[in-house]
């Protein structure tokens, strides 16, 4: 009987050991549970993952990157680009008129005494031609772009404008801008060719890779007069070519890229309802020669246009 006591001990011992395991094996996770927590933190990082693509996709839908893009072919451009590249308030051009403190910028050359430039229209019929030659890689295109557009947008309508940036390697490398390459303008004033000869795509072999050839009659127009001939100072086959009407004529950009450098498209594009931002004075006042020269051809049509301040202001000073 002197035993019974720590037998009693003893079997408390034992009850209390196996309530502790009893609760240790309750409070442990099961197999289920630890699959369950591993299949929710999965779920969770691959929500994140589609969270931070769909965003990188808005933005880059939105056109809104604040660096400027690296050489890679041109693509469609996003739709606020175009709207602020081609509906300009006119009381912006009115404003700035053939100002551009920041940067000179020239006027086309007129040249007289030649056959007038016209082209077939859809009807038919034909209209006064405006020619562009360029090619994606060419920094002065990139810069001339921006006015082209701009200009022509007063006269007509572009359906599928591309967005592009110069070459990386060239000088002013990576200049933001529109393209040409298979866009196409309607107009019931004049017929417009928008033509880029070669992206910003290298080759190490073959050069910039090739987008559009030249028409025989293309080729002839740019080998008589992209020349020194009628223009001063220009090298045979300068690009950008511009030619209104066989009338006006540049070669090179009318002002210099480097007013467009560390900008983005949308940067270029947002600001041109500002007729204070020193980009768009370079854009807008090359925008109204070329707006004059156009009216040139087209008999003064649509007077709205070419009675307008800014572009009478071109007119003077372009002694027409």
């Amino acid at each position: 009987m002197a035993q019974q006591p720590n037998n009693k001990k003893k079997q408390a011992s034992k009850d209390a050991n196996r309530s502790v395991a009893t609760s240790t094996k309750r409070t442990a996770p099961t197999k289920a549970q630890r699959r369950s927590t591993s299949s929710l933190l999965t779920w969770g990082a691959i929500v994140l993952v589609l969270v931070v693509v769909i965003a990188l996709v808005v933005i880059k839908i939105a056109g809104g990157s604040s660096t400027p893009g690296k050489g890679g072919g041109s693509s469609p451009a996003p739709a606020n680009i175009v709207r602020d590249a081609t509906k300009i308030p006119a009381s912006v051009y009115d404003t700035v008129g053939i100002t551009s403190p920041s940067v000179p910028v020239s006027k086309p050359t007129e040249i007289k005494g030649q056959p007038a430039l016209t082209f077939a229209d859809p009807a038919g019929g034909t209209k006064p031609g405006t020619i562009y030659i360029g090619a994606e890689y060419c920094p002065y295109c990139a810069a001339q772009r921006w006015s082209v557009v701009a200009a022509l947008s007063r006269f007509g309508t572009f359906t599928n404008l591309g967005v592009t940036e110069s070459s990386s390697t060239d000088v002013f490398p990576n200049t933001q801008t529109l393209s040409f390459y298979k866009a196409t303008f309607s107009s019931p004033y004049l017929v417009f060719q928008g033509i880029e000869q070669s992206s910003n795509v290298s080759d190490p072999t073959t050069g910039y890779k090739k987008l559009q050839s030249l028409t025989k009659a293309q080729s002839a127009l740019i080998a008589k007069y992209d020349t020194a001939k009628y223009l001063q100072g220009a090298s045979p086959g300068s690009i950008p070519f511009l030619d209104v009407g066989n009338r006006f004529l540049s070669a090179g950009s009318s002002y210099s890229p480097s007013i467009l450098s560390g900008l983005s498209r949308s940067d270029i594009a947002s600001n041109l309802s500002d007729p204070t931002n020193p980009a768009t004075q370079a854009i807008i006042a090359t925008a109204n020669y070329l707006t004059a020269s156009i009216c040139a051809t087209t008999n003064q049509q649509p007077s709205s246009v070419c009675g307008s301040k800014g572009v009478k202001a071109a007119a003077t000073a372009m002694g027409l």
